[in-house]
């Protein structure tokens, strides 16, 4: 469990990079995300976008993983500071949380690290629990933790809750995309291999053109093992 402390990130680059909130009108990727909130400072959507994609190169680890984090956190406390109910936002606070925990060298700081930024997804869950991105944010951050933190029945709960919206259309075609994604990623990890790739060529037939659709073609052929997974 320390050696996963010690590395921690999530697989597949953090959370999918596609959210249940439209943001279409936006860059798409961050030096455009960043000159846009440099011209467009209290665009909280923009700010949240860009939260995100400073938050999932973070989460690659690396010499710049700690300044990814601070300026994650940067756009977040902005966010929050008009925003203070935003369940999005503090959402991915905490999830930032939990990835700093590779920060600190002493294992107890680690697991204090993880233990807070849990603490703060819960609070956005608490306060708004019908946020599907919020939702998504807490289960596939929690999904890659330790299970010394037992967290299993809270990341059963966010995809049980997502699932059954996504089954009805509910979300952006790629939104839905990547809640057939990890939650096949998450039964792959509770040995439900079956229930896994089922849930990856359903969401694969949803359009399988897009982005998305190549990394659940890469789950199905098992290009992708998280072997991150199997070494608790």
């Amino acid at each position: 469990m320390l050696a996963l402390l010690t590395s921690l990130l999530l697989p597949l680059g953090g959370l999918g990079s596609i959210t249940a909130t439209d943001s279409s009108h936006l860059p798409a990727d961050l030096p455009a995300l960043e000159a846009y909130i440099a011209a467009n400072p209290t665009n909280t959507l923009a700010l949240i976008r860009t939260a995100l994609e400073y938050h999932n190169k973070a989460a690659f680890g690396g010499k710049a993983a700690k300044k990814l984090i601070d300026q994650t956190k940067d756009c977040l406390d902005k966010v929050l500071a008009v925003e203070p109910k935003n369940a999005f936002a503090k959402a991915l606070l905490g999830s930032a949380v939990v990835v700093s925990a590779r920060e600190p060298f002493w294992p107890g700081a680690k697991i204090r690290r993880v233990r807070d930024g849990i603490v703060i997804m819960d609070e956005a869950i608490t306060m708004n629990p019908d946020d599907a991105d919020a939702r998504f944010t807490r289960a596939s951050n929690n999904l890659f933790l330790p299970d010394f933190f037992k967290r299993r029945h809270v990341v059963e709960e966010d995809f049980q809750w997502l699932q059954s919206r996504a089954d009805r259309g509910e979300f952006p075609v790629e939104f839905r995309q990547y809640v057939f994604l990890y939650h096949g990623l998450a039964r792959k990890r509770w040995g439900e291999q079956d229930r896994a790739e089922s849930l990856w060529k359903a969401g694969l037939a949803i359009n399988p053109k897009t982005k998305v659709a190549e990394e659940l073609r890469k789950e199905l052929a098992g290009k992708t093992a998280l072997s991150i997974l199997d070494k608790e």
